[in-house]
């Protein structure tokens, strides 16, 4: 069997699973806005989740990964996920994944306000300072005062930080699950002599 791709209905952000050849989940964004105040989306983004992994019998997602924080990209994410930085997200009933993707913005940013995106940041730097269980796609540089801060390096974390033009570690085309990942993003380009400006930071 070929890895598939899911997508959910708009207005889930850009929420999308994709299934390996070897039937490992990994899920893109998870924003269940079916069940907000006032949605305009009609679909149950956990259930269709949970009934996927148990028809698959798998356990959890391999990988979820958030391009960002806002609230349309990790709405109930602190309702429906185990997360190891809490025992209160930790009930027998939630969902666990193995390794959790983030830009390095969901690191270092500072001021969010929305309830699950500040779980999500929580966990996410949880295990970075762990060393295991993430990966943040980022410049090096990008983390290096946060780093500094909780008494780490860049060397000491290496092994989880990604940067635009690697794959990441663990997915090739000739393993069983039949898919690789290539690190696009953050780009930057040279504006002057003498500053570098990173696009797509969020």
């Amino acid at each position: 069997m070929s890895a598939r791709l899911a997508s959910f209905p708009l207005g889930n952000a850009d929420s999308t699973r994709l299934t390996l050849a070897d039937e490992r989940r990994l899920l893109f964004d998870f924003a269940d806005m079916g069940k907000s105040d006032n949605a305009d989306v009609e679909f149950d983004l956990e259930n269709a989740i949970r009934e996927d992994l148990r028809v698959g019998k798998q356990n959890g997602l391999s990988v979820l990964c958030y391009t960002h924080l806002d609230a349309d990209h990790c709405s109930r994410s602190g309702d429906v996920f185990w997360f190891q930085y809490s025992t209160a997200k930790q009930s027998e009933e939630r969902i666990h994944f193995d390794e959790l993707w983030v830009p390095a913005a969901a690191i270092v940013e500072t001021g969010i306000t929305h309830p699950d995106a500040k779980i999500v940041q929580k966990e996410a730097r949880h295990r970075l300072r762990k060393g295991e269980g993430i990966k943040v796609f980022s410049s090096p540089k990008g983390l290096e005062d946060w780093l500094k801060n909780e008494g780490l390096s860049l060397e000491d974390r290496a092994n989880c930080i990604l940067r635009a033009g690697e794959m990441v570690p663990g997915f090739t085309l000739i393993d069983s699950g039949q898919a690789e990942f290539f690190v696009h993003c953050p780009l930057s380009w040279r504006q002057n002599e003498n500053e570098d400006v990173v696009r797509n930071e969020d």
